[in-house]
């Protein structure tokens, strides 16, 4: 199915609405959006489409002229680009950014159909269930939050640079080369916080499916000593709400995947080149008696990027650990009840859970779950011993 517009309600619009703002502003998200009192209608938006477009290819490349420039100013090309190994390190860190930030605006521009579907059985999960999720600060204070520590970070790395580059070059002039560097960086931690948003607004919904089973487990008894009145119909029909529910949240789980899948690989790539990039250099400053300020500098960025790791891998997670649960309870119900519709229904139940799961992948190659961390964290220890032998 291919929306060109999508209404849903005023409550899911609100969850997502800081998101959606700051996405659009690092053209990300090239919708727009019309709200009345109970509902907003989301359509797909040529003119940010073009907008995106452009102003990424302009920002790419001030980025790429401004860091050329940069390198070659003395005591950061002494930093960065002094051995074969620094190159490689700095040339890999570069690309991981500006790909990333390049793939993220033109798979949100062109797969913005995909964008739409989800936002469409994400609607339709509430419009069954007749419960949409209450509205919750833990998306805004995470994104908040998240944007806070990120610019920070940010203020404070660039502070570092101005103070290093302007022992051989003015400070101005540092500051322009490595602005839109930061913009494009910038831009991960949006992707990130978007992907986040839009997996956990899936997981809270598997939590919602789960207390209305919990609730027919709850009242069992009283729909089985009373189904000749009519009782077991309307279980019957509450259950068939339940699974076309579920089935829209795994329709929503693969246009999100449709759209982001791409994304989300590069950025899980981009986080092991980080954290290679970022005690590789270091190890360098420590030998060299760099700045204490620098060093402290590379601490804080190695939790920055276990912090982007982990933004995308624990809702992932979390719809995991939801999904299990789902599945344990309808068993607790086909087993607490020997009545045949309502053992068929489960039967059905369970069979539609096996065929049709929720999962998120990285475009098909690898499935984002708890699992990749230890993976990361392998591949990071192996190749930082490869590095140094190398240096």
């Amino acid at each position: 199915m291919i929306n060109s517009s999508v209404k849903v309600s005023r409550e899911i619009f609100d969850t997502l609405a800081p998101i959606l703002y700051l996405s659009r502003i690092m053209c990300l998200q090239p919708l727009k959006w019309k709200k009345s009192d109970f509902s907003c209608t989301l359509s797909k938006s040529k003119t940010f489409i073009v907008w995106s477009c452009v102003t990424h290819a302009f920002i790419v490349l001030c980025a790429v002229f401004g860091l050329f420039q940069a390198y070659h100013v003395d005591v950061i090309y002494s930093i960065k680009l002094k051995n074969s190994a620094g190159k490689y390190v700095c040339f890999s860190d570069v690309t991981v950014v500006l790909s990333t930030f390049s793939i993220g605006v033109l798979s949100t521009s062109f797969k913005v159909h995909n964008c739409l579907n989800y936002f469409h059985h994400l609607s339709r999960f509430d419009n069954f269930v007749q419960k949409p999720p209450s509205s919750t600060r833990k998306c805004l204070l995470v994104t908040v939050t998240s944007v806070v520590i990120v610019l920070s970070i940010f203020t404070f790395d660039l502070a570092v640079w101005l103070q290093i580059g302007s022992q051989s070059e003015n400070v101005a002039l540092i500051f322009i080369y490595f602005f839109p560097y930061y913009i494009a960086y910038f831009s991960l931690f949006v992707i990130d916080l978007l992907y986040w948003q839009l997996v956990y607004s899936i997981k809270i919904r598997l939590v919602i499916l789960n207390e209305k089973l919990k609730e027919i487990q709850n009242g069992r008894k009283m729909i089985t000593l009373t189904m000749t009145t009519g009782k077991l119909v309307k279980f019957s029909d509450q259950i068939g709400d339940l699974m076309r529910a579920y089935k829209s949240l795994t329709e929503a789980a693969k246009s999100l995947n449709g759209c982001y899948g791409l994304v989300s690989l590069i950025i899980l790539i981009g986080c092991l080149v980080h954290l290679l990039a970022t005690p590789y250099t270091l190890r360098s400053l420590i030998i060299s008696n760099g700045s204490r300020t620098f060093i402290v500098a590379q601490f804080i960025w190695m939790g920055i990027h276990i912090l982007r790791l982990m933004l995308i891998v624990e809702p992932c997670h979390g719809c995991s650990v939801q999904l299990k649960e789902t599945a344990a309870i309808i068993c607790q119900l086909r087993l607490s009840n020997t009545e045949d519709e309502f053992v068929k229904s489960m039967d059905f139940f369970l069979t539609i859970l096996s065929q049709c799961q929720i999962e998120f992948n990285a475009c098909g190659l690898t499935t984002t779950d708890r699992s990749l961390i230890p993976a990361i964290s392998g591949a990071v220890t192996t190749y930082l011993v490869i590095l140094f032998q190398f240096n």
